[in-house]
């Protein structure tokens, strides 16, 4: 699967109203702020084959090239994802 594939099928499947929709919100707000947004891994591991793959893909294409999301999602793309999600999966701060 290749990158661009992997974050079209994410972002989009983020932008739905469904269970898996959460989870794929999820794993992109933690890698689009990791500071602010945090990833629950084991919640990660419900989804879908198709899903999940991509985002092993995802991971391990970061990881080989050194990049970030925003090398490929824009915070157009982002942002109703974080209007939709990012309450939810804010890290509490004091």
């Amino acid at each position: 699967m290749k990158i661009e594939d992997a974050l079209t099928l994410l972002v989009d499947q983020a932008t739905q109203d469904h269970g898996g929709a959460s989870r794929c919100a999820m794993f992109l707000l933690s890698l689009w702020d990791g500071g602010t947004y945090k990833a629950d891994l084991q919640d990660l591991l419900y989804n879908d084959q198709k899903v999940f793959m991509a985002m092993l893909t995802v991971m391990q294409i970061f990881y080989e090239n050194n990049e970030q999301l925003d090398s490929y999602v824009t915070q157009k793309q982002m942002g109703p994802i974080i209007a939709a999600w990012g309450k939810q999966f804010r890290t509490e701060t004091e």
